[in-house]
């Protein structure tokens, strides 16, 4: 069913932007003054980001924060046009990854892809993490002092599908110059740009359930709509620094299943959210050579139900990134041609 959903997204998003005149179509966006494309490079590109996913809920008597054995992931991208692909994983060899002895095992990786057009643009990712901490052990342990072990889970698995579909107002912005770098922003633009978030993930404890004790298991459905606005200023046609603010709002669908040996009790709600997005980072973007380091931030709640209990998701998140390209091959454009010939883009 997956797969399907995938499709037609991806599918929908090649007719639409298929659709439109000639003069949104890929080649007459090479004379734009303000953006310098490069269809004939492929891009690699290196990242190293603190955006590690953590969880954490809110009682009125309680504060549970729950985090991986992770400071850091890396991520390995490929674009070439419209089309970015890419995998990530948590390099254990790095220091603040393998603590194992003091907070557990950590295992994740994950894979996306995003199609930028010169509107439309698509993300959509996948992602696995197992393994997580007590990150607060000391709240619920008094004995527990730092060097200690933490409370561990090593068997709490998070899964996650994201998709993100979004419309770019301004031809002469350039989203690919700011992200997949498969362009050149050369003068200083700016556009509104609203989107649709869209996120299924799961917390799954598959601890052994003990004679007396329980595990849970949580699905969530996120469905949000955002307005935000995103500014790039450059400097000499290679320097810049970009700026993007996004409030999203929506509705988190939700069901909770609580496990004994011989019953399972499953729990529905449905609950209003509000999530703030911000972007903001500083990057050279040469001929061939590339790199740049951006700050992202996040504040998200919501309420549970009509219980005194919230869910909160806030951070902040460092990233670096570096990158070359290469002329692509006779094949590879050969390639891309055809595919956007049989889907209709000009």
């Amino acid at each position: 069913m997956t797969k399907y959903c995938l499709l037609i997204l991806v599918g929908t998003c090649c007719r639409a932007w298929a659709q439109a005149p000639s003069a949104d179509s890929v080649r007459p966006r090479a004379a734009a003054s303000k953006i310098q494309t490069l269809e004939e490079y492929m891009t690699f590109k290196f990242t190293q980001s603190s955006d590690i996913e953590k969880l954490a809920v809110k009682t009125p008597n309680t504060h549970i924060k729950l985090s991986p054995n992770a400071i850091s992931s890396s991520r390995f991208g490929f674009t070439y046009r419209f089309i970015d692909v890419g995998i990530s994983f948590v390099p254990r060899f790095l220091p603040g990854n393998n603590d194992d002895d003091e907070k557990g095992t950590t295992h994740s990786g994950g894979i996306s892809t995003s199609f930028i057009f010169r509107h439309w643009l698509q993300d959509l990712s996948y992602k696995r993490t197992k393994g997580f901490y007590l990150e607060n052990t000391g709240d619920f342990d008094p004995t527990w002092s730092p060097g200690k072990p933490y409370v561990k889970i090593p068997d709490l698995v998070f899964t996650q599908f994201r998709g993100a579909t979004a419309y770019n107002f301004n031809p002469q912005f350039s989203v690919s110059a700011v992200t997949t770098q498969s362009e050149r922003q050369l003068k200083s633009a700016g556009s509104f740009i609203p989107q649709f978030l869209y996120r299924y993930y799961v917390n799954d404890d598959q601890s052994e359930i003990s004679p007396n004790g329980f595990t849970q298991k949580g699905r969530n459905w996120e469905l949000l709509l955002g307005a935000g606005y995103h500014y790039t200023l450059v400097v000499d046609q290679q320097w810049y620094a970009s700026l993007g603010l996004t409030p999203n709002a929506g509705y988190i669908f939700s069901s909770f299943d609580t496990r004994s040996q011989t019953t399972t009790v499953t729990n529905h709600q449905d609950n209003f959210m509000f999530r703030f997005d911000g972007r903001a980072g500083i990057g050279y973007n040469g001929k061939r050579f590339f790199a740049s380091a951006y700050l992202h931030w996040q504040n998200a709640s919501f309420r549970q139900g009509h219980t005194g209990a919230s869910t909160d998701d806030d951070y902040a998140a460092f990233q670096i990134a570096a990158g070359y390209r290469l002329r692509a091959p006779r094949w590879m454009k050969t390639g891309i041609e055809n595919l956007t010939r049989k889907v209709g883009i000009k």
